[in-house]
């Protein structure tokens, strides 16, 4: 089982000295401060490069301090939602750059645990996770992956899977780190979405998670990805980090000069 591409040439360059280069020049312009070789994860965007690419290179030299084996990736499922969780039972990734192994026995692992499951039609049709790969490749190419999409993206459910995963890496921080798939809101004027997604980045950087999931029920704020990044504060609650810093914020409207519609992007670290 090999998962291939399936937005490349179309959400980031398909040739792969185009995509190295692109992917070297958002990382070259995106500097951070050297604190962060005790990172527990990031908040990372997913929409084409061309409008994310360069927010997400912040997320991604963050991760680049710390010396690690494995990213767990958690992505939302855009087309399907009649699952918990699904985990990419493949024994590789394949982008432009390369390949990138799967840790199959931590797939098995969680496979093995009520409401983890594999649909593999899920996984061959969505962006968010796959997206995030040349990135990683680019900063750890030696580094395997634990994909997992998120299907029914409820406060529950992000909280369980919190538990799960502390159970399963409590151990292995040192060498672990989690990639949150998110973009913020979706296509509301410029102004209306930088209100929604500065309430949202200033609870994720206070990991204010009960009011996260007050602001996300009553809808003042939006994020596909939202069970990832409550799984994520839930995580640096229960493992004790304790520091979390947003990074970067912009919105498709400043890279399309339309501001009527716009997609909003973050990178925050969690970190101690």
């Amino acid at each position: 089982m090999i998962r291939r591409p399936v937005v490349a040439g179309t959400f980031y360059p398909g040739i792969s000295e185009t995509l190295k280069n692109q992917v070297l020049i958002f990382l070259h312009n995106a500097e951070v401060p050297d604190n962060y070789e005790n990172a527990l994860g990031i908040i990372s965007p997913h929409a084409g490069y061309v409008y994310s690419g360069q927010c997400a290179a912040y997320g991604f030299n963050a991760l680049k301090k710390k010396e690690f084996d494995l990213a767990v990736i958690i992505a939302p499922c855009h087309r399907f939602g009649s699952f918990r969780y699904s985990v990419g039972k493949f024994k590789e990734y394949i982008t432009p750059l390369g390949h990138i192994p799967v840790d199959m026995e931590l797939v098995e692992e969680l496979l093995k645990r009520d409401d983890f499951d594999f649909h593999p039609g899920a996984h061959n049709s969505e962006h968010s996770l796959e997206v995030q790969l040349p990135f990683l490749q680019m900063i750890n190419p030696d580094a395997a992956i634990l994909p997992i999409l998120l299907g029914d993206q409820t406060s529950e459910n992000s909280k369980i899977l919190a538990e799960v995963l502390t159970d399963m890496f409590k151990d292995k921080l040192d060498r672990t780190v989690f990639i949150i798939s998110s973009d913020l809101s979706h296509y509301y004027d410029s102004e209306k979405a930088l209100t929604m997604d500065t309430l949202l980045s200033e609870n994720v950087e206070k990991k204010n998670i009960k009011k996260l999931e007050k602001n996300f029920k009553s809808r003042k704020v939006e994020a596909c990805g939202f069970g990832g990044i409550l799984t994520l504060l839930h995580l640096a609650k229960k493992l004790g980090y304790d520091k979390t810093e947003n990074l970067k914020y912009t919105h498709s409207g400043e890279i399309s000069g339309d501001n009527s519609q716009v997609v909003g992007y973050l990178s925050s670290v969690i970190y101690k």
